[in-house]
């Protein structure tokens, strides 16, 4: 079984990502990291606002988006939480 560095299986890391790719074009756009942020801010106990939860999101999409465009696609994600 394939691994990210956070002990994370591949394939669920897929899941989560196709789960929050809405309209299924193989992207997580601006609309669908909305989406994504506000529903993990519910899913977690925190001391961050919203805001800070937000900014925190935004930090690591600019990270994991590769080639500046935007929306990450898997191969980005995958990538991002494989490196060592």
């Amino acid at each position: 079984m394939r691994v990210t560095t956070v002990n994370i299986p591949i394939e669920r890391l897929e899941q989560l990502f196709y789960a929050f790719d809405l309209n299924m074009d193989g992207y997580i756009d601006q609309f669908e990291l909305h989406k994504l942020t506000h529903k993990s801010y519910a899913m977690f106990e925190h001391t961050l606002s919203l805001d800070s939860w937000s900014a925190l999101v935004n930090a690591l999409v600019i990270h994991m988006d590769s080639n500046a465009d935007g929306m990450l696609a898997i191969n980005e994600v995958v990538t991002a939480f494989s490196q060592i």
